[in-house]
């Protein structure tokens, strides 16, 4: 065959060729365009702290995003669940809040449950205290007269529970006593909570500031004889 009668044949095939894949390029269906959704990856009750494995991003149609739709799990997590979520469902703004914003149950640390003390401007060091702050809890305790068949009790003064977080104060005003606040609420495990319940029955709760950073764990008891008539 000579070198002519070849590109006669090999030239049409090319062309036919060429012509096949533009027609194919024209008709074929342009890919959709797909957008990430946030949703959850499971049910999720309400009242829920979210974690990243509550949620996942799937991609989806652009016409399946809804108004308050979300695209990223960092501006989830740690979030609130206002209302409970199917799995599967969009994560929208209006189902979730700051955990700040969900009431005080939301920032008691796991395990641990919030007491509220009354204070004055002694008790309560002088107003200086803010939620953050950790105190140790006093307790000091009179000294009791000696009864018929008794010895006298003394004095007792004793750190009763030390190094907690103070979550909230609260009530400004003329029972504050100067200190600018009446009430104290602390963040206490159910041991420390008895505790600290049982010794305002028993005597006069003091608390004391500690300095940030300060790690140690402090063991104090004094005691001062009973009163003798």
């Amino acid at each position: 065959m000579t070198r002519r009668r070849l590109l006669r044949v090999i030239v049409p095939l090319f062309v036919a060729l060429l012509l096949t894949l533009v027609v194919a390029k024209a008709t074929a269906k342009p890919t959709p365009r797909r957008v990430p959704l946030l949703v959850a990856a499971t049910a999720v009750p309400a009242g829920s702290v979210l974690s990243g494995s509550d949620l996942r991003l799937q991609e989806v149609s652009p016409s399946a995003i809804l108004p308050g739709s979300m695209t990223s799990l960092g501006a989830a997590v740690g979030q609130v669940t206002r209302v409970g979520l199917s799995a599967g469902s969009p994560v929208l703004t209006d189902e979730i809040e700051p955990e700040t914003s969900a009431g005080l149950a939301y920032q008691i640390p796991r395990g641990q449950r919030a007491l509220t003390l009354a204070v004055n401007g002694v008790s309560g060091v002088a107003g200086n205290l803010t939620a953050g702050a950790r105190v140790d809890v006093l307790l000091t305790i009179s000294a009791q007269t000696a009864q018929a068949g008794q010895s006298a009790a003394p004095a007792e003064s004793t750190i009763i529970v030390p190094d907690v977080a103070v979550l909230s104060t609260g009530l400004a005003g003329s029972g504050a006593g100067g200190s600018g606040y009446a009430l104290v609420t602390l963040a206490v495990t159910p041991k420390d909570a008895a505790t600290i319940a049982l010794g305002e029955q028993q005597g006069t709760l003091l608390l004391l500031l500690r300095p940030p950073g300060d790690q140690a764990t402090p063991s104090v008891q004094i005691r001062v004889g009973g009163i003798v008539p």
